[in-house]
């Protein structure tokens, strides 16, 4: 009963801050409505939001448009030559997506893990909820000197929201950035592999169990080549069953 009177109580008051304060669109600045589906997005903005749905790669979660003969690999995984298993990616990463992630990381745009998180519920109705049921979800992690900088680490943030909405074990901090390497958005496919050679590791503390499954957190999946350097890690550790799941992709 009085976590109901609470709740309420929550729920009211956030609706008058709402009526004070509104919430704007991220993409366009107009405000955004108690009955848009997205906190930050407009409606006229959030048909923009491109779910992805099947047919998609196994691989990477990338959608095919058209037909297609075959579910694993496509033109941006096909050299990867994964550590893991499958990938699922929820949206395309542009339009509202991009900008809800780059507040993220870059403006300390904490408020985007509410779009992310109800992102997160749609696609868990469009099949994610069995795809990361049961799973440890391991975040990619930052180097120390760029999580004091951002004040916290992105992928971290995102797989604690993911475990309030989809069916899994929990998280695990297993990873850790050892190199801190240039930002990836300055390379190519190729020098994107080199420059994280070597760049994770186990955590000293870190506990692998065989029998787990593991599902590596991003926010958005590019080439593939950070998911699949932490991937090998896991695996040389005695991981057997890694999967990835990214919020974007593109």
């Amino acid at each position: 009963m009085a976590i109901d009177v609470w709740s309420k109580a929550v729920s009211c008051g956030r609706g008058l801050l709402e009526i004070v304060y509104p919430r704007h669109c991220v993409s366009c600045g107009e405000v955004v409505e108690a009955s848009d589906v997205l906190p930050h997005v407009c409606g006229e903005c959030y048909w923009r939001v491109k779910l992805i749905e099947a047919p998609k790669c196994r691989t990477c979660g990338y959608p095919f448009y058209g037909e297609t003969d075959s579910s694993v690999g496509c033109e941006h995984c096909r050299l990867l030559r994964p550590d893991f298993g499958e990938g699922w990616s929820v949206a395309l990463f542009k339009g509202p997506v991009r900008e809800l992630i780059h507040a993220l990381k870059y403006e300390n745009g904490v408020w985007a893990l509410r779009d992310i998180a109800a992102m997160a519920a749609q696609a868990r109705e469009g099949g994610l909820g069995e795809y990361a049921r049961g799973a440890s979800l391991i975040p990619v992690p930052l180097h120390a000197r760029k999580e004091r900088e951002r004040g916290y680490n992105q992928s971290e943030k995102i797989a604690v929201e993911l475990c309030k909405t989809l069916p899994v074990k929990g998280m695990e901090i297993l990873l850790e950035r050892v190199i801190d390497t240039e930002s990836q958005t300055k390379f190519g496919r190729q020098e994107r592999h080199r420059n994280l050679r070597n760049a994770f590791s186990l955590r000293r503390k870190g506990v692998i169990d065989p029998k787990n499954r593991y599902l590596i957190i991003d926010d958005v999946f590019t080439t593939g080549s950070t998911l699949n350097a932490c991937a090998s890690v896991l695996r040389k550790a005695g991981a057997r069953r890694i999967d990835v799941l990214t919020i974007g992709h593109g």
